[in-house]
């Protein structure tokens, strides 16, 4: 099962200190959940049918709408540009 030297071990290889009060605490903690887990493997899902995909939800979005206005534009918005392209410092001489 779980005990405090896979505890340290998974402490290490996830590079985190832990002293010997947190590594009995995380122990217990790690052994709770395995008998959730455990108790869950009881439960009879016979009669369930299997989820594919997540249920389809749709988006209340807005139609697609062409932004004619010049301001929007990303080249007139720009702080410096020519009218067709973005004007930027020369980094490379």
């Amino acid at each position: 099962m779980f005990d405090n030297d896979k505890v340290k071990d998974v402490a290490k290889l996830a590079m985190i200190e832990l002293d010997e009060e947190d590594v009995k605490l995380y122990s217990s903690e790690i052994l709770n959940f395995l008998k959730i887990v455990e108790q869950s493997e009881s439960i009879d899902v016979s009669s369930l049918s299997p989820l594919y995909h997540a249920p389809e939800n749709f988006l209340n979005a807005r139609e697609d709408v062409v932004d004619e206005n010049p301001k929007n534009d990303g080249i007139n918005s720009a702080p410096d540009q020519n009218g067709d392209y973005f004007i930027v410092p020369k980094v490379i001489d």
